[in-house]
């Protein structure tokens, strides 16, 4: 499967090869900024012993149709059967965003989603990151080398396209008189 980003976005250019963790620079809105790309393991013992190009994340599944949806779907969920993992609390990969060495905002990374992150109440969001595809090999966990791993990310600034972001800070006067 092979995924394009939308209008809009820049590239980031994640080279899975590599393995993880690994940073990418970019500017956004002025800023300097790094986008970290790591994974995290609940075996680390387990992901060293698997086969180097066992998948362990897998982004299209979260892509994937719903047999069910409303109260079944709910159901159907909370009753499956939990998807076959690394080890006992699988991997997730994060998206860490920094702006001069501080941490803006971290992530799960969810495939197909824009992620925005900002710094402050005063500065408020500085860069919105979409992951496109998502396909993580036991091996990029652990050494570099091209193990068939694929990562499609990309960047924009914020306020560059979709819905405006929504304030940080609340409206004066009574919460309930907002819900009206």
């Amino acid at each position: 499967m092979t995924s394009a980003l939308p209008t809009g976005f820049s590239p980031l250019p994640f080279n899975p090869a590599r393995g993880l963790p690994q940073q990418v620079r970019v500017t956004a809105n002025g800023r300097a900024l790094a986008v970290v790309l790591v994974a995290m393991t609940g075996d680390i013992v387990g992901t060293l012993t698997l086969d180097r190009t066992r998948v362990v994340v897998d982004g299209t599944a979260e892509l994937a149709p719903r047999d069910a949806s409303g109260e079944e779907g709910v159901r159907a969920g909370l009753t499956a059967r939990p998807p076959d993992t690394a080890g006992s609390a699988g991997v997730r990969p994060y998206l860490v965003v920094l702006d001069g060495g501080q941490v803006i905002g971290s992530a799960p990374v969810v495939v197909g989603r824009p992620m925005a992150f900002g710094t402050s109440q005063a500065a408020g969001l500085v860069i919105e990151v979409l992951v496109t595809e998502f396909r993580l090999t036991a091996g990029a966990l652990v050494e570099p080398g091209d193990v068939g791993s694929r990562i499609v990310a990309g960047f924009r600034e914020a306020g560059a396209g979709g819905p405006p972001p929504r304030p940080a800070v609340p409206r004066e006067g009574n919460v309930h008189d907002l819900l009206v």
